[in-house]
């Protein structure tokens, strides 16, 4: 039996019959051709939207795939392509620090890149269906596909990942396009009056990419 004590935020003291983790798409698929990847299965992320009432009696797998590669850039835009396992807020805060926009209304969503493009989460104005570009996956049967924006199916809180028939196609990579040029969504509920409290600050809004 595997605790997974650390692997929701609940602090839920459960165990898993069996626990596993990898790094790569190769790895992933090295596991599925040993059968290693056996039902019942549970893929996971951060374990923040896990509620454990008991222990799980099969296999929990979880993506360690890491990684923000620039994959194509120009004056205005940057393309990145960034492993499921990332911590969410580590990319945004990543993201902010090399001054890419359009992430930023999305910081400190917990759980992990993966996890946010199957939710298609959202805060403040933005949701993450407005950055992606393309979601890379690998199946049950080792078989890799690219879903574009438009295959994800994307609305609130939903996409073609959620539906019980895609449960074993696990997210390895996603896409992003984010812009070069400063900008803000400050239209959701009161931000921008709020941040009127503060004249000494000047946030030019243009056009999203």
């Amino acid at each position: 039996m595997y605790s997974l004590l650390s692997h929701n935020t609940f602090g839920i003291d459960v165990s898993a019959a069996r626990f596993l983790e990898y790094a790569s798409v190769e790895e992933l698929q090295q596991q599925i051709a040993q059968d290693a990847v056996t039902t019942p299965f549970l893929h996971i992320g951060g374990g923040s939207n896990l509620l454990f009432t008991k222990d799980y009696d099969g296999l929990i797998l979880h993506s360690c795939i890491e990684g923000i590669e620039v994959t194509e850039e120009d004056e205005r835009t940057v393309s990145v392509r960034v492993g499921a396992g990332v911590v969410w807020d580590d990319f945004v805060a990543y993201c902010v620090a090399h001054g890419w926009y359009g992430a930023e209304n999305l910081s400190l969503i917990p759980g992990e890149v993966g996890a946010g493009a199957v939710q298609n989460i959202g805060a403040y104005g933005v949701e993450v269906k407005d950055l992606i570009t393309a979601v890379e996956t690998v199946n049950i049967q080792g078989d890799q596909r690219v879903y574009s924006i438009e295959e994800c199916g994307y609305a609130y809180r939903n996409s073609i990942f959620k539906r019980p028939e895609n449960k074993s196609v696990f997210i390895t990579y996603v896409r992003f396009r984010l812009s070069k040029e400063e900008y803000y969504t400050l239209d959701y509920g009161t931000i921008r009056q709020e941040l009127g409290k503060y004249p000494e600050l000047t946030l030019p809004v243009v056009r999203k990419v």
